[in-house]
C-alpha cells in the first residue's frame, strides 16, 4: 500500500508525535508500505528521504483558531491528487490536520485520524474549534485512540462515532529497548553505584512538572546518598520564558507566572542529595534509563506520554501523577504507581510537592516493591507495546 502520514513536526525535530509517527511509519516500511510524510518544511532539514519515509515539505503555519498561512492550497491539493491508498493524521489543532478538514471529503481514500488528547478542549479560545470538529469527524474512515477514558475519546462518543473508534496504545521502540546499551552514563555524570537515581526526562521541561519534583526531592526524607537526575533542554527552551503563549500555558497550569527551576535545585542543603541537571543524547538517555532506579513524571498536560512505555520497555519503576491515561497504562502493565494531584478546569495537572515527596520515600525505601514493577513492566512491553503490535493493529484498519 502506498500510505501518507501527516503530522506538524518530523525529523530533525523531536518530540512525542514526530517520534510515534516515525516509528510506525518505519515500521510500514518494514511490512513492504511505500511510506511519505507530509509535514512542515524546517530549513535545517537537508534530507527528502529518512529510514525508507519520503519526506513532503509545506511551508504552512498556525491552525484554525489562530490562522493558517503558508502553502494551504498547495498542501490541500497534495491531499486530493495524492496517488495513497490510506493516510494517518496525528494531533488536532495542528495546520496538518486543519488545513485537511476543509477538503476532507474530496480525499477519496482510506482516512486515518489520531486525536491525541485534545489538549485545548476545555480552553475558551477553542471553544469554536470543537464545535465545528463535530461536522468533520465523521468524514474519517476510523479513529485510533490512545486511552480508553479521556476527553478526546468521550467527545466521539457523545458524538454517536462508536463504530470508526479504535483503541490502539502508544508504545516504545524494539531497536532502542530491545537490550541495555550499558554505556555507563553513571560514570559520566560522576555517580557512584550506591547512590539511587530519581530520574525525569522532558521536553520543554519547564512543563514537566521538574519544579514541583526539585521541591518534592528537597523534602523526601532519604536514608542514603541519592542524585535527582533532570534532563531536558534547559538552554534550548529557557528563551521561551519571553514568549507570552509560553507565559499563558505556566500561568494557566501553574497559577502564576514562571519563575527559574535551576535556582531551586539551590535549595537543596542536604550532603546525601544532589540534582543534576543534563541534555543527553538518545542512545544516552535509553542507557540512564536502564541505569535509573526510579522515574518521576510530573507533568501539567500529557495525552498518552511516551516517556512512561519507554519506562515499561526498560524496566524502570516509575511514581507518576494522574496526566493524560498514565493511571489506564498503569492497570494494563502494574509498571509503576500513581501519586495524586489536582487537575484544574482547564485541563493541568498540578502536584503538591509533599505528597510526591511521600510517595518517592515509600518507594525508595521499598526494594521489593521496585524489583516487582521493573519486572511486570518490562513483561507488558514486550506483550502489548512495542511499535510492531501497535503498527500491525493500525494496519488492518487500512485495509
Amino acid at each position: 500500500m502506498k500510505i501518507l502520514l501527516c503530522c506538524e513536526s518530523f525529523s530533525p525535530n523531536t518530540g512525542g508525535v514526530q517520534k510515534m509517527m516515525h516509528e510506525i511509519g518505519m515500521q510500514f516500511v518494514s511490512f513492504g508500505h511505500n511510506v511519505s510524510v507530509a509535514t512542515t518544511w524546517n530549513e535545517s532539514r537537508d534530507f527528502i528521504e529518512i529510514d525508507g519515509l519520503r519526506i513532503h515539505s509545506f511551508k504552512v503555519q498556525g491552525n484554525s483558531s489562530k490562522g493558517l498561512i503558508g502553502e494551504v492550497g498547495k498542501y490541500q491539493d497534495f491531499l486530493i491528487n495524492g496517488d495513497y491508498d490510506c493516510l494517518l493524521v496525528m494531533a488536532a489543532q495542528q495546520w496538518t490536520l486543519d488545513a485537511m478538514l476543509p477538503v476532507l471529503n474530496e480525499i477519496k481514500y482510506i482516512k486515518l485520524h489520531i486525536p491525541c488528547g485534545y489538549s485545548g478542549f476545555f480552553q475558551k479560545k477553542y471553544s469554536h474549534y470543537y464545535n465545528e470538529m463535530k461536522s468533520y469527524l465523521s468524514g474519517f474512515d476510523h479513529l485510533i485512540y490512545n486511552a480508553s477514558d479521556y476527553r478526546d475519546i468521550n467527545f466521539a462518543r457523545n458524538l454517536g462515532l462508536n463504530d470508526k473508534i479504535n483503541i490502539i496504545p502508544a508504545g516504545a521502540s524494539e531497536a532502542e529497548f530491545g537490550q541495555n546499551p550499558k554505556l555507563n552514563i553513571k560514570n559520566k555524570l560522576g555517580i557512584m553505584d550506591k547512590d539511587f537515581i530519581f530520574l525525569s526526562v522532558g521536553n520543554p521541561p519547564y512543563l514537566k512538572g521538574h519544579r514541583e519534583i526539585i521541591k518534592a526531592y528537597n523534602k523526601a526524607e532519604l536514608s542514603g546518598d541519592s542524585v535527582l537526575v533532570l534532563n531536558g533542554a534547559y538552554e534550548k527552551h529557557s528563551q521561551h520564558f519571553s514568549k507570552e503563549w509560553f507565559k499563558d500555558i505556566l500561568r494557566r497550569a501553574l497559577g502564576r507566572a514562571p519563575s527559574s527551576i535551576k535556582k531551586l535545585a539551590k535549595n537543596i542543603r542536604a550532603n546525601n542529595k544532589r540534582v543534576i541537571f543534563i541534555d543527553l543524547n538518545r542512545n544516552e538517555i535509553v542507557s540512564l534509563f536502564y541505569e535509573s532506579d526510579l522515574f518521576v513524571f510530573a507533568s501539567y498536560v500529557e495525552y498518552s506520554p511516551l516517556v512512561i512505555y519507554e519506562c515499561l520497555a526498560a524496566g524502570l519503576p516509575f511514581l507518576t501523577v494522574p496526566v493524560g491515561n498514565t493511571q489506564e497504562i498503569i492497570s494494563n502493565s502494574n509498571g509503576g504507581v500513581i501519586c495524586g494531584a489536582q487537575i484544574n478546569q482547564e485541563g493541568f495537572t498540578k502536584v503538591e510537592p509533599l505528597l510526591l515527596a511521600q510517595e518517592m520515600e515509600k518507594l525508595y525505601i521499598n526494594k521489593t516493591k521496585l524489583h516487582e514493577l521493573h519486572i511486570n513492566g518490562r513483561i507488558a512491553w514486550e506483550q502489548k507495546y512495542t511499535w510492531n503490535k501497535i503498527a500491525r493493529q493500525i494496519e488492518k484498519l487500512f485495509t
